[in-house]
């Protein structure tokens, strides 16, 4: 089954819960939450996934058409640059994967970004 799409976005399985704006990354041959700032992000989830096993639609960054909302870790400033894990930037190894587009106030907030294809700062 072709899981491509020609939007930049594809299914993939879920290896843990996922919420919907998560960042995600590659483990095992699914994909998982990003925990921390320096995760090699290749995704944003699209929808959430209760749990491993689950089929997840996947923005992928840099290839996914327009902005994609992602669930932030933290409070975030209008034209931050946003880190794996989902909060703003700060250390030289935070992996960016976009440009917030709007201020969030708190963890959890959906936060819409200009997404890349993750690279480090």
């Amino acid at each position: 089954m072709d899981k491509r799409t020609p939007n930049g976005n594809r299914t993939y399985t879920a290896g843990a819960a996922i919420i919907k704006g998560q960042p995600v990354k590659f483990s095992s041959g699914k994909v998982v939450p990003c925990t921390a700032a320096n995760d090699a992000a290749i995704g944003i989830a699209l929808d959430s996934a209760a749990a491993d096993g689950d089929i997840l639609p996947v923005a992928i960054l840099g290839n996914f058409t327009g902005t994609v909302e992602v669930r932030v870790g933290g409070a975030v400033e209008a034209g931050a640059q946003i880190a794996a894990d989902g909060t703003a930037t700060a250390a030289a190894s935070d992996v960016i994967i976009g440009r917030a587009l709007e201020a969030g106030t708190a963890e959890g907030d959906m936060v819409e970004i200009a997404h890349q294809v993750g690279q480090v700062k």
